[in-house]
């Protein structure tokens, strides 16, 4: 094993040197690429049909804790082992009325040490290391609680539900698999299961998807070229802490900030465009049918990019982004949040923030999207009515909205790339706080509406996660 690690690292210094690349980004490019000849094997060579269960999990086990220690090293996936090894066993052991409570305390945990020791190691720094990984492996193991625990309940009528513990090697494979463990998505134990056993292929009526996965794999392979080509270009000519420059104008510096989003959002597009494509290759991101009879693949989906960069609306844009994180805060925080002294969107936030680590910017960021969430709710039904009295009148006002949406939530973001007080409070005093006294303004409107009938609309704006 060491001298498979050292042989692997010496080609991935030559290759970091030879193209002047950080030698993390291109261990980690590497290893998402192999994605598509292991899934080949795995997809072709193990396919259910033929190939016992329990191959397929330790096949699939084997390669992703192999794929974690070429690009971490034993020292970081540790906290990752121990992690899913204390959840399982709170599985095994606690009851099922408590246990979701406990994995998930213990998770966040456990993923806060991960921030910490980053913040002490690599403060203010954008290296890849073992927190992505640990981070949707917070996911998983509490959606995975979360699962049981609705599965204890004779009222829970939860299609994802599990009725029993999962075996560990399927637990495992579930956290490890070499496909998803990387750079995520999480998906479901149960959709997890259904894939491995093949039974996610199948509908009611017995019929079986073709071969025919060109798009769903190709079409998000050329997506995510076009994204890191628009990054690699747009970023040497405007990085992050340019928006500092004391010299712009307003409204150049709003420019600004929506240019240098969108080139550092095109690298998340392209790392999730690519797992995408790898798990559409492999079966996992199929679906099922949508009514016509077509072919949905729909579950490693975690972003639309038209949505986020051409959505005219707050609600748009933030749930075409980080898709999978956004249904995780629904599944097991916005969803069991009952109103009275806590708001469930304000709880969502708050866990997604603490989630992502401690960065101060990230708190800037995330109580400016609570706050916008409930303006742009008030702001829809005080205004919208008023402007879909003619197709005209309708996108003058599609625009308009897109503009502000936008503006607003970029200068949120702002904060969440420049991480330190220091730089968001410069950045909030050059904008001369207007939007965030603007969107306050805009959440404190006394607009009529029943508790009920909000809950619904705000269960189909959905969750923010970054």
């Amino acid at each position: 094993m060491a001298s498979l690690i050292a042989m692997f690292e010496s080609n991935v210094q030559a290759l970091s040197k030879q193209y002047a690349v950080p030698i993390d980004q291109v261990r980690f490019l590497t290893l998402l690429l192999l994605g598509y000849p292991l899934g080949a094997l795995y997809r072709y060579g193990l396919h259910p049909s033929r190939t016992s269960l329990t191959v397929r999990h330790v096949f699939s086990t084997s390669l992703g804790i192999l794929l974690g220690l070429l690009c971490f090293g034993w020292s970081q996936m540790f906290l990752l082992f121990f992690m899913t090894g204390v959840c399982y066993a709170m599985l095994l052991w606690l009851p099922t009325t408590v246990v979701h409570l406990y994995t998930i305390v213990f998770a966040m945990v456990c993923v806060s040490m991960g921030h910490v020791y980053r913040m002490i190691t690599d403060y203010e720094g954008w290296n890849i290391d073992f927190s992505v990984p640990l981070m949707v492996m917070v996911q998983r193991v509490s959606l995975t609680a979360f699962a049981l625990n609705d599965g204890s309940r004779a009222d829970s009528d939860i299609e994802q539900k599990l009725t029993e513990v999962p075996s560990l090697l399927e637990y495992w494979s579930y956290n490890y698999n070499f496909h998803t463990f990387l750079a995520g998505p999480a998906c479901t134990m149960k959709e997890y299961l259904n894939f491995v056993d093949g039974s996610n292929f199948t509908t009611k009526t017995s019929k079986r998807i073709g071969s025919d996965v060109k798009y769903p794999v190709l079409g998000r392979l050329a997506e995510a070229v076009v994204c890191i080509v628009l990054h690699q270009v747009i970023s040497a000519q405007y990085p992050i802490d340019s928006i500092l420059k004391p010299d712009y104008s307003l409204p150049t510096r709003i420019l600004l900030a929506h240019i240098i989003i969108f080139h550092t959002r095109s690298r998340f597009y392209f790392v999730w465009l690519l797992v995408e494509s790898i798990n559409n290759y492999i079966g996992l991101g199929f679906g099922g049918y949508d009514k016509e009879g077509k072919p949905v693949w729909d579950v490693c989906k975690n972003v639309r990019p038209w949505d986020v960069e051409f959505g005219t609306n707050f609600r748009t844009v933030v749930t075409g982004w980080n898709v999978t994180t956004s249904l995780w805060l629904r599944k097991i925080s916005y969803n069991r949040v009952s109103y009275g002294w806590i708001s469930p969107t304000l709880a969502s936030w708050g866990l997604s923030a603490v989630w992502h680590g401690f960065y101060p910017g990230y708190y800037f960021c995330f109580l400016s999207g609570a706050i916008m969430q409930r303006a742009s709710v008030n702001m829809r039904r005080l205004l919208r009515h008023h402007f879909h009295t003619s197709e005209t009148w309708k996108r003058i006002y599609d625009v308009v909205t897109w503009a502000i949406s936008h503006t607003m939530l970029n200068y949120g973001v702002m904060c969440f790339l420049l991480l330190s007080v220091e730089k968001c409070w410069m950045l909030w005093k050059f904008y001369y706080f207007f939007p965030f006294i603007t969107v306050s303004c805009a959440a404190l409107l006394p607009v009529p509406y029943d508790k009920k009938e909000a809950r619904n609309g705000d269960r189909q704006n959905g969750v923010k996660a970054q």
